[in-house]
């Protein structure tokens, strides 16, 4: 298995997500209520711009890399694949309350089916799965860095805000389902 392989997987992949979910927003925006709050988080607000960086690492391989069998590698692009069509399964099934923006709407709903019966954030459970299946694929020990210091307290950090925001909007309701699902991994 080559390099240029696993890049083109691992960027496919992501590229995929991305598009699907530029669109999906688009149209969730034109379906849904007024907007009610916005979140004030900055890090929260900013994460999604350096959502590029790791494919860089990646399609250049930058950094040192260890050497992964190819079991493994195989194992990588599959979770990276698997990762990104979780993350776009809880984005169909979010609808007209997805947005790429961590705000309520006046006609907001808790979603609570799908994937969301299992992680309260699955499109960030999905792409945590996503780039560490990108690790493993790639080997390489800079992304692993990134991902593990990075790109994953980024997302727990966004999971965190949003948990605010849902807590205020729906209070109990929400509290019980955070009782019943995990935040980021099922059953925790």
């Amino acid at each position: 298995m080559t390099g240029e392989l696993i890049a083109t997987v691992i960027v496919l992949a992501g590229a995929t997500f991305i598009v699907f979910a530029q669109i999906a927003s688009a149209r969730a925006v034109a379906r849904r209520g007024a907007i009610v709050r916005v979140s004030g988080g900055r890090l929260a607000a900013i994460a999604p711009y350096f959502f590029w960086a790791p494919y860089v690492v990646a399609v250049a391989r930058v950094g040192p890399e260890a050497d992964v069998p190819t079991a493994l590698r195989w194992i990588g692009l599959g979770l990276t694949v698997s990762g990104v069509a979780f993350s776009l399964w809880a984005i169909a099934t979010l609808g007209r309350h997805y947005d790429l923006v961590l705000e309520i709407h006046a006609d907001h709903e808790l979603v609570r089916d799908g994937p969301f019966a299992w992680t309260r954030h699955p499109v960030y459970t999905g792409l945590i799965v996503h780039f560490l299946g990108a690790c493993l694929a790639t080997g390489n020990l800079l992304l692993v860095a990134g991902t593990l210091f990075g790109t994953i307290p980024a997302f727990v950090v966004r999971a965190r805000v949003e948990e605010r925001l849902l807590r205020e909007r729906f209070g109990p309701e929400y509290e019980a389902y955070a009782k019943r699902v995990g935040m980021l991994v099922p059953f925790l």
